[in-house]
């Protein structure tokens, strides 16, 4: 018997930290979408959207949540691809970074919503679903315009 108490590495379980690391990398670098068809929506005066507030709007058919995350405005499409929930009434809150085991390195606080009817949670930022390499939600441009409102570009 062997006095080494090292922790071994199980097999395969460090592709799966770099898939992990890969996808928070890929948060963390993240850029804007890009607009689909350019059609304008305004939603209100960014001072009626403080850090860590919410607006939904709707337009016809298409129902999006704003949200101020530390002072950067995101949009994202207002209904889950899992069952169709009004994502954007669930809870926001952060995550825990990739880290070594028992070590918890949060982040992202404010920047994860979850789904209100299943719990699938989202990167607000990307849209990418944080469970699922292929899940993920649309993402909007947002910009404020020269009378300091908010604009959603679909």
């Amino acid at each position: 018997m062997s006095d080494d108490l090292s922790f071994k590495v199980p097999n395969g379980f460090g592709s799966e930290n770099k898939a992990v690391d890969h996808a928070f990398k890929i948060v963390a670098e993240a850029k804007p979408p890009k607009s689909r068809n350019g059609r304008r929506l305004t939603v209100c005066a960014v001072s009626e959207l403080p850090p860590g507030g919410r607006k939904i709007v709707e337009d016809g058919s298409d129902s999006i949540g704003v949200f101020n995350v530390g002072g950067k405005l995101y949009a994202i499409k207002n209904v889950c691809p899992h069952k169709g929930a009004p994502l954007c009434q669930g809870s926001l809150h952060g995550t825990h970074k990739p880290s070594e085991v028992h070590q918890y390195d949060p982040g992202y606080e404010g920047q994860i919503i979850r789904c209100p009817w299943h719990g699938w949670e989202f990167d607000i930022v990307t849209g990418k679903g944080l469970f699922d390499r292929n899940s993920r939600v649309a993402t909007y441009v947002v910009e404020v315009d020269e009378l300091g409102e908010i604009v959603v570009v679909v």
